[in-house]
């Protein structure tokens, strides 16, 4: 009699735990006889700079054959279905590339006008959604110190050549360019007028070298010339060109002083000769003042 209680106990048992595993499996499965999907965890804010990559995380475990699905709340069609995509924007494209759980949303340089709520959707009877916020915001200004020195002669006579250096500098990058402006006016390079401007880069220090040349310089070649580098910065350097006939003004001044010397020297109130003069004219008169003496004695 006991044995046989303790039989019926245990198939008591037996049945119980093949309930309980059916109603869990059953539970489990959705009453459908699969294996409902679900999402993993992943962030739900996503906050990125214009102009930079956008990637919208969803990761969905038991996806069998249902597809997933993008889609902006703000908007009734669907970006994508799957990797397929939908919309004309060329800047949207899915990450499933290791053919796993992920199906991320990738936006390519985004702007303002992708920010908004985004949903990871499982094509399901059941409302299966994951819902993604994307922030876009400007980048931080970046804080560049930058240089520029121009060089070289501040007089040169005329028909001598000028050549002025101009180097600038910058922290992140090489300004790409350096402009030349004389007196105001744009200098572009005319290697017949004989103005010629040469550029070079060195990459380590990030800067930009820049000579401006003149064969050979005139008169109108006298003024302020201005250096401006593709960053805007700015340095500027006066010429003077001299006139090149400035050793006949020498000349000139030397010929001036020899015609004074000369007419000092003609000058009868300070000349040897005026002094002779006035001698032989005091002693005739005195030679004749004693004659009339002599002849009245008499």
């Amino acid at each position: 009699m006991k044995k046989r209680v303790e039989y019926k106990s245990w198939i008591k048992n037996y049945l119980l735990s093949i309930l309980f595993t059916f109603v869990f499996s059953v539970s489990a499965a959705g009453w459908n006889g699969y294996i409902l999907p679900s999402f993993k965890e992943t962030r739900t804010n996503i906050t990125v700079y214009v102009g930079k990559t956008a990637v919208l995380p969803c990761s969905i475990v038991n996806l069998g054959t249902k597809k997933v699905i993008w889609k902006r709340v703000d908007q009734k069609h669907a970006l994508t279905i799957g990797e397929f995509v939908f919309t004309t924007d060329e800047r949207h494209s899915v990450d499933h590339s290791d053919k796993g759980y992920k199906w991320n949303l990738v936006i390519k340089d985004v702007t303002k006008a992708h920010a908004g709520l985004y949903d990871c959707q499982i094509s399901t009877k059941e409302d299966l959604v994951r819902r993604i916020r994307l922030s876009v915001t400007d980048p931080p200004p970046v804080e560049e110190t930058r240089a520029i020195h121009i060089s070289g002669p501040n007089f040169t006579e005329k028909g001598e050549p000028i050549r002025i250096t101009c180097n600038a500098t910058g922290d992140s990058m090489t300004p790409e360019h350096m402009d030349w402006f004389h007196n105001g006016l744009k200098l572009q390079q005319n290697i017949d007028a004989g103005v010629l401007i040469t550029e070079f880069r060195h990459s380590e220090t990030k800067t930009l070298y820049s000579v401006l040349e003149i064969a050979k310089s005139t008169m109108k070649d006298t003024g302020v010339y201005i250096c401006r580098s593709s960053k805007k910065d700015v340095d500027s350097h006066h010429v003077v060109v001299l006139n090149a006939d400035s050793s006949h003004d020498k000349r000139g001044f030397q010929d001036k002083k020899t015609v004074v010397k000369s007419s000092h020297l003609d000058n009868p109130g300070n000349s040897a000769s005026s002094v002779n003069r006035r001698v032989h004219y005091l002693m005739s008169n005195c030679l004749l003042l004693l004659v009339t003496i002599l002849a009245h004695n008499r």
